[in-house]
């Protein structure tokens, strides 16, 4: 796992936002890189410190999605849509495991609930696209 260090300004320890904001870009580099388990380990941290935020939740579920993990992705989404709020990334995703553990009806349902909270055309073409892969 990456190191990554935190500097102190003024004698003062960083901030809860400076250390979430470190651990986003270390578990997004992880992912980039194909490291998943220290993507997992560094997004598995950024919930605790920000766990209403949808990015914190998306980033743990596609680590353990990409790992194979899918049971544990799908809830890691679910939970995320509970925490975070109504998301149409977190529900695309949460239809993405779901279809791939092979629940069709209820990945269905997921797709049309992420279509409906798309906020843009662009991300509604993303659904429809990920809806039609097979």
């Amino acid at each position: 796992m990456e190191r990554v260090t935190f500097s102190r300004i003024g004698g003062l320890p960083p901030s809860r936002a400076a250390l979430a904001e470190r651990c986003y870009g270390a578990g997004f580099r992880a992912l980039a890189e194909g490291d998943l388990s220290a993507g997992a380990r560094w997004f598995g941290l950024l919930t605790l410190l920000e766990p209403r935020r949808e990015r914190s939740w998306a980033g743990l579920a596609v680590a353990h999605e990409r790992s194979g993990r899918l049971p544990l992705a799908a809830s890691l989404y679910a939970v995320g849509q509970r925490l975070s709020g109504a998301s149409a990334w977190l529900e695309l995703g949460r239809a993405r495991t779901l279809r791939a553990l092979g629940r069709e009806r209820e990945a269905e349902q997921a797709f049309d609930n992420a279509e409906s909270l798309a906020n843009d055309a662009a991300l509604e073409r993303s659904i429809e696209e990920e809806r039609c892969q097979a």
